[in-house]
C-alpha cells in the first residue's frame, strides 16, 4: 500500500534458515500471534545463522518471519484505523511498540485527515520531541512518517468497503524512512 517494510524470509524449519539477502543482526518473529512480545514471539539482535537456529526452537510457532534489524529507529509509531459505527474510520497516532498501552500517548481524527492535520495532530504528541532530535539525537524523517500515514489512509479509503481495522505498530522512524515493523488486517 506504498508503506515500506523490510525485506522478509518466511522459514518453516531450523533447516530452511539460510542466507536470506541482508546482513546480521536480524528479528525473528513467530506468526499468527496478535501481541508477539508477550508471548515470547520476538527474537531481536540475532547476529549469527547459530542464534537464528536456537531462537527458531524457541519461538512459539513453526512459521517464522526473518528480517534485518532496523537498527537506526529514533521511536516506535503506533499508526492504526478502526471502523467506529457511529463515525466511520478513525485514524490514531501514538507511541507505539510494547509501551504502547503503558503511554497512551495518542492523538485520534477522522478519515479522510489532510496531511497537515495529521503533522499538526502528530506535534501532540508528547513522544513528537523523539521525532525532531530530542537531546542531541538525530532528527527523524518527519516527511517519511507522514507519506507512511497518508499510505494508510489511501489504503482505508480504497479497501473500506472490505475493512474493520489497520494497524501499524511499530512503524520505525529513522533519519530517512518510516518503516512498517508488524502490522495487522482484520476483515469482516
Amino acid at each position: 500500500a506504498g508503506v515500506p517494510v523490510p525485506p522478509t524470509m518466511t522459514v518453516t524449519s531450523e533447516q530452511a534458515l539460510a542466507d536470506p539477502g541482508f546482513p546480521f543482526p536480524w528479528v525473528m518473529k513467530a506468526t499468527g500471534l496478535a501481541h508477539k512480545s508477550e508471548h515470547g514471539g520476538v527474537v531481536l539482535g540475532i547476529d549469527s545463522l547459530a542464534d537464528a537456529r536456537r531462537a527458531y526452537r524457541e519461538l512459539p510457532s513453526t512459521e517464522v518471519l526473518v528480517e534485518p534489524m532496523i537498527a537506526d529507529s529514533l521511536a516506535e509509531l503506533l499508526v492504526g484505523v478502526t471502523l467506529d459505527p457511529a463515525h466511520g474510520f478513525v485514524l490514531t497516532i501514538g507511541a507505539g511498540g510494547i509501551l504502547t498501552e503503558l503511554l497512551q500517548d495518542t492523538v485520534s481524527m477522522l478519515v479522510p485527515a489532510c496531511r497537515e492535520e495529521v503533522a499538526g495532530r502528530m506535534q501532540q504528541l508528547k513522544l513528537y520531541p523523539l521525532l525532531t532530535g530530542y537531546r542531541g539525537k538525530p532528527e527523524a524523517s518527519i516527511m517519511a512518517v507522514l507519506d507512511a500515514i497518508m499510505a494508510v489512509q489511501e489504503y482505508v479509503v480504497a479497501n473500506q468497503s472490505s475493512l474493520i481495522e489497520l494497524e501499524i505498530n511499530p512503524l520505525l522512524a529513522t533519519p530517512t524512512q518510516a518503516i512498517a515493523v508488524d502490522d495487522l488486517i482484520r476483515r469482516p
